[in-house]
C-alpha cells in the first residue's frame, strides 16, 4: 500500500477489527481516512454477544512456545496491567492471578502438549529475567507436586509450572472498553448489517453487500470477521471455523472464596482449563481441535478474478445469529464435551464434587483456526484492495491492546517476524476443507496446545445427546 487509503471498510467488530480501528485513529498518516465498521448486531451493541471474545473471561499470558508470540503478549500485558478506572486493566477488567500450565507424559510428537509447555516455560523465564522476576516462575517435576500445588485429587498433569506474572481478563468488559475507546474518537462509523458478500469490480474488491441490498464501498476492504470469514472468502485449507465447549456452574460464597484465590489452570495435553471466578459462577472449558459445522455457502469470494463464484462447503459458526435458537441447539453440549468439562473440574479444581453439578449455562465458542496456530494477516494474493485478518486460533483476545498496530504494520509491508508468520500460505493444507468420500475433512491445528479428537462434526455429536 503506497499511500494511506481515502477510505477503509472493516468487516467485523471483534478483537482484530476494533484493535485495528483504534490503531487507525491513533496514526497521523490515517488522519484523513474514512473508517467504517460493519457487523451484524441485530439492533444490539457492538461487538455482538456471540463473538468469540465476548465472554466472562479469557487467559492473559505470555506463556507461548513461540518466542515471537511470547514477546507480543508481554507487550500486551504492559497495557493490561494498567489499573486506572479509564485504563484497559482497571475496574476488574484484568486480574493477575498467576497461571498454572501443565502437560501429560505422552508418546506423541515433541510439540504436542509437553514440548509446548516446556518451551513456554523457557520463554516465560526469559521474559521474567529481563525484569528480575525469575522467582515468579517456578516449575514442578511430578504429578504429585502439581496435585499438591492445586490441592486436587484428579490428574492435573505430569510436569508443569506456575507463572505468577500471567492472569486473566473479563473479556466482555475488555471488548466493551475497546469499543468505547474507538467510538469516542468520533472517527469510526458503525453500521449494523449482515454482510452477504464482498463486491468486486474487475480485479478489485470494492465493498460489501448487506442483506438489505445496501452496498458499502471503500478503497480498502479489511475483512476481520473471525470464524465467519470463511463464508465470505474461500479460505479452505487455510482457515476454518471450529467450536470449542464452555460450561458455567454456580458455586457457593464459601467455594467462591477458595476458587477466586486459585491461578488459571491449563493442561495443554487435554486442553482443559479453569479460570478463577469473578462472581459466584465458575467457567470451565476445553481448548480443543473443535467441532466442525460444514454447510453450503453460496457467495464466498473465489481465490482469483479468473474463477467464478460457486457454492462451496465450509465449516461455519452455529450461534443464535446463525441457527435456530428455539431448538436450543446452540446451548447444548455434545456428550463428549460434557464429559470432558466434568473431568476438567475433577482434575483442576480443589472443590470436590463440582463435576456432578448441573450446568448453569453452556456455550460453543467459535475459533477461526489455522493448521499451525499462526494468524493470517495479509493482502489477498488474488485480489486487489482486500486485506484479510483472521485465524487467531483462539489466541487473539490477549493481544487486544497491541494487535491493531501490528496489523497496520503488516498492511504497510513491514510486519517483521510476525508479519512473515502471518503471510498468506501459498499451499493450502491438503484435503482440508473438502468433502472426501462424502465426508467433510477438517483442517487440524497442530500447534501443540489442543485437546480432544480432531475432525468431529457438530451435528453428529449433538445427535448423540438426543
Amino acid at each position: 500500500m503506497e499511500h494511506p487509503p481515502r477510505s477503509i471498510l472493516i468487516v467485523g467488530s471483534g478483537v482484530y477489527a476494533l484493535s485495528t480501528a483504534w490503531a487507525l485513529t491513533k496514526r497521523p498518516s490515517y488522519g484523513k481516512t474514512t473508517i467504517t465498521i460493519v457487523d451484524d448486531v441485530r439492533g444490539g451493541t457492538f461487538p455482538p454477544g456471540d463473538a468469540a471474545s465476548v465472554d466472562s473471561s479469557r487467559i492473559i499470558r505470555a506463556d507461548y512456545a513461540d518466542p515471537d508470540y511470547a514477546e507480543l503478549a508481554a507487550l500486551a500485558q504492559e497495557e493490561w496491567r494498567k489499573q486506572g478506572d479509564d485504563e484497559l486493566g482497571g475496574q476488574g477488567r484484568y486480574t493477575e492471578s498467576g497461571l498454572f500450565l501443565a502437560a501429560n507424559e505422552s508418546t506423541e510428537p515433541k510439540m504436542l502438549g509437553m514440548g509446548y509447555t516446556k518451551s513456554s516455560w523457557e520463554n516465560a523465564m526469559n521474559i521474567a529475567k529481563k525484569s528480575e522476576l525469575a522467582h515468579k516462575v517456578r516449575h514442578m517435576e511430578s504429578a504429585e507436586a502439581l496435585q499438591d500445588f492445586l490441592g486436587v485429587e484428579g490428574h492435573p498433569g505430569d510436569w508443569g509450572y506456575v507463572n505468577e506474572l500471567s492472569g486473566w481478563a473479563n473479556a466482555g468488559e475488555g471488548m466493551r472498553w475497546m469499543y468505547g475507546r474507538v467510538k469516542a474518537t468520533g472517527r469510526v462509523n458503525f453500521v449494523d448489517g449482515r454482510v452477504e458478500e464482498l463486491v468486486t469490480e474487475g480485479k478489485r474488491v470494492v465493498g460489501a453487500r448487506l442483506s438489505d441490498s445496501q452496498v458499502l464501498t471503500a478503497e480498502v476492504v479489511f475483512v476481520a470477521a473471525g470464524a465467519w470469514t470463511g463464508s465470505l472468502i474461500d479460505l479452505r485449507g487455510r482457515v476454518e471455523a471450529t467450536a470449542q465447549p464452555l460450561g458455567y456452574i454456580d458455586v457457593s460464597q464459601e467455594e467462591f472464596e477458595v476458587l477466586a484465590k486459585q491461578p488459571v489452570a491449563l493442561n495443554l495435553s487435554t486442553g482443559f482449563f479453569i479460570i478463577p471466578p469473578q462472581t459466584r459462577v465458575l467457567k470451565v472449558a476445553r481448548h480443543s481441535f473443535g467441532y466442525l459445522n460444514p454447510v453450503l455457502v453460496e457467495r464466498a469470494l473465489p481465490l482469483s478474478p479468473s474463477e467464478e463464484r460457486r457454492s462451496i462447503v465450509v465449516s461455519k459458526p452455529l450461534t443464535q445469529r446463525d441457527g435456530d435458537s428455539s431448538s436450543g441447539s446452540t446451548n447444548v453440549l455434545p456428550p463428549d464435551a460434557d464429559q470432558a468439562l466434568r473431568q476438567a473440574l475433577k482434575d483442576l479444581s480443589p472443590i470436590k464434587g463440582l463435576e456432578d453439578r448441573p450446568w448453569k449455562e453452556t456455550r460453543l465458542c467459535w475459533y477461526a483456526d489455522t493448521s499451525d496456530g499462526d494468524f493470517l494477516a495479509d493482502w489477498h494474493p488474488g485480489w486487489e484492495g482486500l486485506f484479510v485478518a483472521t485465524g487467531d486460533s483462539g489466541h487473539g483476545f490477549k493481544f487486544l491492546p497491541v494487535l491493531g498496530e501490528k496489523l497496520l504494520d503488516c498492511m504497510a509491508g513491514n510486519g517483521g517476524k510476525l508479519g512473515e508468520k502471518w503471510k498468506w500460505k501459498r499451499e493450502a493444507a491438503e484435503g482440508a476443507g473438502r468433502e472426501i468420500d462424502g465426508r467433510f475433512k477438517g483442517l487440524v491445528t497442530m500447534d501443540g496446545s489442543r485437546g480432544g479428537s480432531p475432525g468431529m462434526i457438530l451435528r453428529e455429536e449433538l445427535s448423540k445427546a438426543r
